[in-house]
């Protein structure tokens, strides 16, 4: 009798529940490579030595590329990058900003070991608000990275429609 009971008070607590299952685009392998190959192609024309990691919200490596001849620190630099702005829906230059304007800096940025306050790093942000990875890159000037790793993200924009 007691197993009848518990059984029936199973059922109508999980027939009760409504939770619904959250869907999400992810990154493909092909996706990713994609965005690498624009990012490489614009290095190569601008003649710089760069390394590329892509990952996948919320701090998955779904992809890694570097230029023959870049420095060896820049190799662990860009994936820092783009692990900060998988877990963070923010490009490192703005957590940058964050962490140090105004009277109140938000010091707590600063005590996050994994977060890199340089540019290029980006967010991957679908057209739809979704936030789904983030491109580090690393190796040339900020900026230049920061522009490499948009046009990788400008890339994934284009193939990931709703």
């Amino acid at each position: 009798m007691k197993r009848i009971l518990f059984f029936l008070i199973a059922v109508l607590f999980v027939s009760n529940l409504s939770a619904e299952i959250i869907k999400k685009p992810i990154i493909t392998l092909n996706v990713a490579k994609k965005m690498a190959e624009s990012c490489l192609n614009l290095a190569k024309e601008d003649n710089k030595k760069i390394n590329i990691a892509i990952y996948e919200s919320p701090g998955s490596l779904k992809y890694y590329a570097s230029m023959d001849g870049t420095y060896p620190a820049s190799e662990e630099i860009s994936r820092l990058k783009g692990k900060t702005t998988a877990g963070l829906p923010y490009s490192t230059d703005e957590l940058r900003d964050m962490a140090f304007s105004g009277d109140n800096p938000n010091q707590g940025l600063l005590t996050l070991p994994t977060v890199v306050l340089l540019k290029g790093g980006v967010p991957i942000i679908l057209k739809d608000g979704t936030h789904v990875g983030g491109v580090g890159v690393s190796g040339a000037s900020g900026g230049f990275d920061k522009k490499c790793a948009e046009e990788a993200v400008k890339i994934a924009k284009n193939i990931m429609v709703e």
